[in-house]
């Protein structure tokens, strides 16, 4: 299981992508910590681990919040070429 097949939907328990990218909205604002967001979603130790790869890409404006939205949903609703888990890691630069 990995955080990205959770927001995917392919595992479980699925995490809504429109909360996970308003918690990263609300973190980039400072109005939450990471801990909140690991506890909102139960994060294991491996999913943290990728929730801090992608922090530090949107942390550091590598990637803007529109396209982290954009490539979710896409990615939810399994869109090519964003319907597999490689190519959404791929296209967010994870």
């Amino acid at each position: 299981m990995s955080l990205y097949t959770r927001l995917m939907g392919i595992d479980t328990p699925k995490i809504s992508v429109h909360a996970f990218y308003s918690l990263m909205a609300e973190r980039k604002r400072g109005k939450v910590t990471n801990q909140d967001v690991i506890d909102a979603f139960g994060l294991s130790a491996g999913e943290q681990t990728e929730l801090s790869t992608l922090w530090t890409r949107i942390n550091n404006d590598l990637l803007l919040a529109a396209e982290l939205d954009d490539v979710l949903i896409c990615a939810e609703h399994r869109i090519a070429p964003y319907d597999t888990e490689a190519e959404v890691k791929t296209r967010l630069g994870v």
